[in-house]
């Protein structure tokens, strides 16, 4: 098997059943990764180049009007045998794959992909021309601004590094409360994990879109160019958001020993023991694992120790700052 790219074109109906998840949750357990996304309103022009060849189909109009009547998700994908994996094995052909479970014809059957290594390397020239408009548009809304993302481990330090910036006259923002503020606008009456879990599992890049819109507001709002953001949770968004913010991103990973960090629990919750501590910090340890913050740091702009003095702290902070600004 050779590594290639594809892409999979989300069709309005496939975004309209809340389709993404499930069809990055398939790219996963194919062993293929996603490099970029964009979502767009396409042009007859660009619909009818994807199509190129099948002009005399007697269902070429209709997938044309389908197509270009509401926006549409590329997703390119690149791995082992990228291109059949994704044409045969997950878009499927009737009635397997997931064309098979939720197409309602020819027209509204979910997406589409490539069916050759040929026909992808000319797809593809079409999406990447997409994809450049869309980072020079993100290039507009985030001139000068940057964002550092703290996470770590439980009691690692990230609110001490968080108010630290702060004392910088750098705004301290908080993840959960921005994706509050998404949750009041779409559903304000659903509880708010309840309610990332449900959008990430339908269309994730959906949810971060709009997360990127609200940070970029909050930062307008308040004046400024450069915040810092806690605490970035594993999976998908971190990955995301370095993609699509570029260098206006980074994300700070903040490394401490566990001795250390049972310390801080002591110290947090009046305890009198480090067995004590173990039994609340070690549980934590487990659920951060599980949902993917230790591979943050693989991915991580910078990561800074915490070997217990806070001036080499704020010192190694000062470094990161004078680095991005």
């Amino acid at each position: 098997m050779s590594v290639q790219e594809t892409f999979v074109m989300v069709k309005p109906d496939g975004l309209a059943k809340g389709l993404v998840g499930q069809i990055l949750c398939e790219i996963g357990r194919c062993n293929l990764t996603v490099i970029e996304s964009v979502r767009i309103r396409l042009s007859r022009c660009v619909a009818q180049e994807i199509y190129l060849g099948e002009e005399k189909e007697i269902y070429f109009d209709d997938i044309i009007s389908w197509i270009t009547s509401n926006p549409v998700l590329f997703i390119k994908v690149i791995g082992d045998d990228a291109v059949g994996k994704i044409k045969w094995k997950i878009i499927g052909r009737y009635p397997s794959g997931l064309r098979g479970q939720y197409s309602e014809s020819w027209i509204k059957n979910i997406a589409h992909a490539p069916d050759s290594e040929s026909s992808a390397l000319r797809e593809i020239e079409l999406v990447n021309q997409i994809l450049e408009g869309k980072t020079k548009m993100n290039e507009n809304k985030l001139k000068n601004k940057m964002v550092f993302a703290l996470t770590g481990m439980s009691e690692c330090g990230k609110s001490t590094v968080g108010r630290y910036f702060y004392s910088k006259g750098i705004p301290r923002l908080k993840f959960v409360k921005l994706f509050g503020r998404i949750r009041d606008k779409i559903s304000p009456n659903q509880d708010l994990k309840q309610f990332v879990l449900e959008q990430e599992n339908k269309d994730p890049f959906h949810l971060w879109d709009i997360f990127i819109e609200e940070l970029i507001l909050e930062m307008e709002s308040k004046g400024v160019n450069i915040v810092s953001i806690e605490s970035l949770y594993g999976g998908g968004l971190g990955p995301y958001l370095k993609q699509q913010l570029k260098d206006h991103f980074c994300i700070i990973y903040i490394e401490a020993s566990e001795e250390l960090r049972l310390q801080y629990q002591i110290k947090r919750e009046g305890l009198e023991s480090t067995e004590a501590a173990k039994k609340i910090l070690l549980p934590r340890d487990e659920i951060k694992k599980a949902s993917g913050i230790p591979e943050l740091k693989e991915i991580a702009g910078e990561i800074i120790h915490n070997t217990r003095s806070l001036q080499d702290l704020y010192e190694a902070v000062d470094q990161v700052i004078a680095k991005h600004k």
